[in-house]
């Protein structure tokens, strides 16, 4: 979505000055923005980006009593001097005639069309556009970009579905589920069943996607995670004056700080592991929960064998 980033930056401006400006004017010079240079300018970024040609603008806060019209004729760059505008002509005082570009409700524009995509250039300088570098405090309109929204959302579902996938690499590994979780910084209770570890991680793939796997594929992600684990269960504390604390041995001040000595220091580590092992009744519940369920699973595998046999005796003895 364009109305997240500024329309037109510094360096563009510098540019449309040097390269991408004519004089206009015979009673009086002005420097005019060449539309036609800046116009292929447009269409060689969106393309390098594989960017549609199309643009709506719309307002920001739709009042449904009220059909919006604005009028955007030119602006003068303060820095720059160049006049951002389609110009028409010029009076005998030297005054310049603008064209006027009416924006109503919902403009849509196809900057494959010539003309179209020189209302575009100009009004990338509206003072009524959010994002226009003379942007008005608040701006009644904003840009939107629909296939760049779309390439948006399609990344953000790709992000969520390798998610899901990682979830089910994991999702019979209590002691995995639970650790990452709490390095998700989530709060896992002593209470958690395989059910509510398992949601806590499909809620936080769908509303976080990105992260959750930022988080997988971090290169500390196994001290990470044993480090949240045990600040969650005390074995880790956070003192004011010696930052994270493991049996009065000083981790570091920060998470960073205490990642580091963790990842170089093996004995603490596996001293770590052990008082982890002892006291996260978490796993130690869902261990017994899958191994329930898998001993249930068995059972009535053996049950459905034993039907079968039966079944197949009293046919064979009816023969």
């Amino acid at each position: 979505m364009e109305s997240q980033k500024e329309l037109v930056t510094m360096a563009e401006r510098r540019l449309i000055q040097k390269e991408m400006s004519v004089e206009f004017g015979t009673k009086v010079k002005h420097r005019v923005i060449d539309l036609d240079k800046v116009v292929q300018k447009i269409r060689e970024d969106r393309a390098r980006f594989a960017m549609s040609p199309y643009i709506e603008i719309k307002p920001i806060s739709p009042d449904m009593h009220k059909v919006p019209s604005r009028t955007s004729t030119y602006q003068k760059d303060p820095v720059t001097g160049v006049l951002y505008g389609i110009p028409i002509s010029q009076d005998e005082f030297g005054n310049m005639r603008w064209q006027k570009i009416q924006i109503g409700d919902n403009m849509s524009l196809n900057l494959d069309e010539q003309n179209e995509a020189k209302i575009w250039a100009v009004l990338r300088f509206c003072p009524d556009i959010k994002g226009s570098p003379f942007a008005a405090q608040n701006p009644y309109y904003e840009i939107f970009d629909p296939e760049a929204i779309a390439k948006a959302e399609m990344g953000e579902v790709a992000h969520m579905k390798k998610a899901f996938e990682r979830i089910d690499l994991i999702e019979n590994n209590p002691v995995d589920m639970v650790y990452f979780a709490r390095f998700l910084g989530e709060e896992i209770r002593e209470n958690a069943s395989v059910d509510i570890v398992t949601n806590t991680l499909l809620r936080f793939a769908k509303n976080r996607p990105e992260e959750f796997n930022r988080r997988w594929d971090s290169k500390v992600r196994s001290f990470g995670e044993r480090f949240a684990t045990a600040v969650f269960l005390g074995i880790i504390i956070q003192d004011v004056d010696k930052g994270y604390v493991y049996q009065n041995i000083p981790l570091g001040q920060s998470e960073e700080e205490a990642l580091r000595l963790l990842s170089k220091d093996h004995n603490i580590m596996s001293s770590l592991n052990d008082k982890i092992e002892q006291e996260d009744k978490v796993i130690k519940q869902m261990k017994e929960e899958l191994a329930f369920r898998e001993s249930k699973k068995e059972k009535i595998s053996e049950d459905l064998k034993t039907k079968k046999k039966e079944k197949a005796e009293t046919v064979k003895e009816e023969f």
